[in-house]
């Protein structure tokens, strides 16, 4: 009995030291975004060379506008899909999850808005 509580506190400390890492951000960002930005952010890969999507290191959208464009996605003026939302897909802790990461790889010496 002793060993299986040990085993459960050590289970929730390497949950929490995952978490606090940012392990989720790191989670949700590679399984929704890296696919076109890639897991540098530098959006080099096909699917993102395709879709001319944006290099992670060059925005400057604030918290607001990341929120929304995750959610809501955006299209070129004709309607055609540039990113895909994923308000439908994400809960509202994944999409902050994901707009955190994506926000660290802007270079240190920029400020975020």
């Amino acid at each position: 009995m002793r060993l299986g509580s040990h085993l459960l506190a050590f289970s929730l400390l390497v949950t929490a030291a995952w978490a606090a890492d940012g392990g989720v951000d790191v989670e949700v960002f590679e399984m929704n975004c890296a696919s076109c930005h890639g897991v540098d952010g530098r959006a080099k890969t096909p699917q993102g060379r395709k879709l001319k999507a944006r290099d992670l290191r060059e925005s400057r959208m604030t918290d607001p506008e990341l929120r929304q464009r995750i959610r809501e996605g955006s299209r070129t003026a004709a309607g055609v899909w540039l990113m895909p939302s994923f308000g439908d897909k994400l809960k509202p802790d994944e999409i902050e999850a994901a707009m955190r990461h994506a926000k660290t790889f802007r270079p240190a010496d920029k400020p975020v808005p």
